[in-house]
């Protein structure tokens, strides 16, 4: 059964929000850096894409998610946070430094003294926010699917930033380690166990929450976060040990279920008209084609190009749609929860669309569209990266721009109540 989140034991605004208006802050830098990529079919190793691609692994969605997990841990796993601005300290500066040195690393030829630091910042931010949440569940008597499953995206961000620590010791000190190994599993954990496997675990609270759907299915919510690791694991093992696309069978029928139930729901919303369901639609969409490409490169049907759309589809596609799905509910939410602790008697705060209105939600939704299709060109090498770069910088200043406003209205807010009380207007 999903437990019923309790606002009450929400961490301040202060905690969850830097990560949040950060996101947008780097994808405004991976669009630069889409800017620099050569023609032709992307290559998966080039360094503009391997800096685009850890600045939205990291900075866009490992921010987004770091902001999403905390909430999440607070209200509905029930984790206390006993000083929630050492926390923030600790985790949010090393994450966006560790952030632009690897990037820096990435196109400066794998530069030791860039990647290592990097690795020690981002090894740092990435196991101590993992530990403190497996520890806060571990005391948590919460056991409801959402919990369950954030535990067990925790432990695969543990995994993924042990094998990033052991690439970058092996590209950068040298360490005698199996790169080509270690950068496999390092996908397969980052993408599928962190990224997919917290998507699959917020999901099952925020889908029926905020679109009004019904819930999941009461098997998929009892065994997902013990099947969606299990078959990640079987498939891992059965590529290293026969190097053919059927043992990709478990992850990817286990990934479907998911993208197929996810779109049933939403096509059963309450809120048809909600803009919300077409971020969630696209991005299961996504992760179907993500996964259709990921096939025809381990079958070696087709080659140039493919492999940097799969990661386009599921990063970017996946990644970023379902993020900026709950973005547009979660910040003015977390705002409204805000002032709603703040208001003096008798005051109440505007509602979360008088903070950001949908209106913004569905320009963003027409930006997001066309970035999507844009990447996916460049991917393929059929748009040059001057132009889906600047597409992908319009989305960030988008989303940066409802982002700042909506915070604006808060304080706006605020600081009415402030004025209204020093002049004896409001008690």
């Amino acid at each position: 059964m999903q437990g019923w989140p309790s606002y009450d034991r929400a961490p301040p605004l202060s905690l969850p929000l830097p990560f949040l208006l950060a996101s947008p802050c780097w994808l405004f830098i991976a669009g630069l850096c889409l800017m620099s990529a050569g023609p032709g079919p992307l290559d998966r190793f080039d360094p503009a894409a391997l800096a685009a691609a850890h600045l939205l692994a990291l900075g866009v969605l490992g921010n987004a998610m770091f902001g999403a997990a905390l909430q999440i841990l607070a209200v509905v796993a029930g984790v206390s946070f006993s000083r929630p601005r050492l926390l923030l300290h600790a985790l949010f500066w090393p994450l966006q430094l560790g952030c632009g040195l690897l990037a820096a690393a990435f196109l400066n030829g794998f530069l030791p003294v860039l990647l290592l630091p990097a690795a020690a910042l981002l090894g740092w931010a990435l196991l101590v926010f993992a530990g403190f949440g497996l520890h806060g569940i571990a005391k948590s008597p919460a056991r409801d699917a959402t919990t369950r499953g954030v535990a067990s995206a925790l432990a695969a961000l543990l995994v993924a930033a042990g094998l990033g620590i052991a690439l970058a010791g092996t590209l950068g000190a040298a360490w005698p380690l199996p790169w080509k190994t270690l950068l496999d599993w390092h996908a397969l954990w980052a993408l599928g166990g962190w990224l997919l496997g917290l998507i699959m675990a917020v999901a099952a609270t925020v889908v029926p929450m905020f679109q009004i759907t019904p819930a999941y299915p009461a098997r998929w919510m009892r065994h997902a976060a013990m099947i969606w690791p299990a078959s990640l694991l079987a498939s891992g093992l059965g590529w290293q040990l026969t190097a053919s696309w059927l043992a990709w069978l478990p992850a990817w029928m286990a990934a479907l279920a998911f993208a197929a139930m996810t779109w049933r729901l939403q096509r059963r919303s309450r809120r048809p008209g909600d803009c919300g369901r077409r971020f969630w639609q696209m991005a299961m969409a996504a992760l179907a084609l993500g996964l259709l490409a990921a096939w025809l490169v381990a079958a070696d049907l087709l080659a140039a190009g493919w492999a940097a759309l799969s990661g386009w589809l599921l990063l970017f596609g996946l990644g970023a749609g379902a993020v900026l799905g709950m973005f547009y509910k979660i910040l003015p939410f977390l705002l409204w929860l805000d002032l709603q602790r703040k208001a003096p008697p008798g005051a109440r705060p505007p509602a979360t669309l008088a903070l950001l209105p949908e209106s913004a939600q569905r320009r963003c939704l027409f930006v997001f569209s066309a970035c999507l299709a844009m990447g996916c060109a460049l991917a393929l090498g059929g748009l040059p990266g001057v132009a889906a770069g600047a597409g992908t910088c319009a989305l960030a200043a988008r989303v940066a721009w409802d982002a700042g406003r909506a915070v604006w209205r808060h304080r706006a807010c605020a600081r009415n109540w402030r004025e209204a009380q020093a002049a004896g207007v409001m008690p």
